[in-house]
């Protein structure tokens, strides 16, 4: 009971000390140092600010990974002695037993076929052995183009449009305290009111974090694989072995459609409730209803992005980036129900 009443007496200091604060940032005061960028509402908030915040939040960190696979194809290049050695050894291993099987075959027809197949397969695989350094990165280009021309723009573009989102629906609740001025008496049915706003600004731009944190596990998943992708080619050399290349290829694909599925979700899911979301502000997001609807919606897409791996891992799921941080975060806000 006492720690209980420690709580309370907490709680109303801090509600007492926002309201002490925010009656001049809300008042009607000419006096007060806007700035020329400020709103109506709030001189310290800009409109817009918060949108362009999450967008350069985005770019910051989509940069922090553009050069991963160069540098993952460098590592590649560190083990090629190794590779190389696996190579040589498996090629003779795999020419030996074709011209053995040549020679052991009656049927002339069936033995050149057998030949030709043998060595048709082992030259795929040593032509792309060779050209591993430039091959690599293109690959993992066709997964984004194809990202892209699925959500019809660069995925970080369609990422910062929900960014955009969670900004205008933070405007929109700082636009909910502009009639206040002095009235401190009108602070406490105020913050009930725009609660749900800032839990749908909240639940928006961890969203978008989710979707950018996938999408970068993805790249650096690909980007080991990469690394390691000489000696896998290198072992597909030979039939005896072929099979670690086709694990080590699931893997690849897996990782590579971390990307493809976020621009599904966000073309299949996102768009739409985006322009509900802009639907919502027409009718004044300042609104009870408004605030409720757009918390359902953006709740309901935080959960949608806890489904990226699972989906991501149709061809095989190789490749597999649980999130677990991200999970236990989630499962700690949601009581369970993540």
């Amino acid at each position: 009971m006492l720690l209980r009443d420690i709580k309370h007496l907490v709680i109303a200091c801090l509600v007492a000390l926002f309201a002490i604060g925010a009656a001049p940032a809300f008042a009607d005061d000419t006096s007060a140092p806007a700035s020329a960028s400020g709103t109506a509402a709030n001189p310290y908030v800009s409109a817009g600010e918060t949108a362009a915040g999450n967008a350069r939040a985005i770019d910051k960190i989509t940069a922090m990974f553009s050069s991963v696979m160069n540098t993952a194809v460098e590592a590649s290049q560190s083990i090629q002695k190794e590779s190389d050695k696996f190579a040589s050894g498996l090629a003779v291993i795999t020419i030996v037993l074709a011209a053995v099987r040549f020679a052991a075959t009656k049927d002339p027809v069936m033995a050149w076929v057998a030949l030709l197949e043998e060595l048709g397969i082992l030259g795929i695989f040593a032509s792309i052995y060779v050209g591993f350094a430039s091959w690599a990165p293109n690959f993992y280009k066709w997964f984004v183009s194809l990202a892209n021309d699925i959500g019809g723009a660069d995925m970080t573009s369609a990422l910062s449009i929900m960014g955009n989102a969670a900004g205008q629906v933070f405007d929109s609740a700082v636009q909910a305290w502009s009639g206040i001025g002095f009235k401190l008496t009108m602070i406490p049915d105020v913050i009930v009111a725009t609660i749900p706003l800032f839990l749908a600004w909240a639940l928006l731009s961890v969203t978008a974090i989710i979707f950018v944190f996938f999408i970068n596990i993805g790249q650096l998943q690909f980007a080991a694989g990469v690394v390691m992708g000489q000696i896998a080619f290198a072992l597909g050399f030979s039939s005896f072995t072929r099979g670690y290349f086709k694990t080590w290829l699931d893997y690849m694909i897996s990782a590579g459609m971390y990307i493809v599925v976020a621009a599904i979700l966000l073309r299949l899911v996102t768009h739409n409730m985006v322009n509900a979301v802009q639907d919502a502000a027409r009718l004044g997001l300042t609104t009870s209803g408004a605030a409720a609807q757009v918390f359902d919606l953006a709740f309901f897409v935080f959960l949608v992005s806890f489904e990226i791996p699972k989906i991501a891992g149709m061809f095989g799921g190789g490749a597999n980036a649980s999130g677990a941080i991200i999970g236990k975060v989630a499962k700690t806000a949601t009581a369970g129900v993540v």
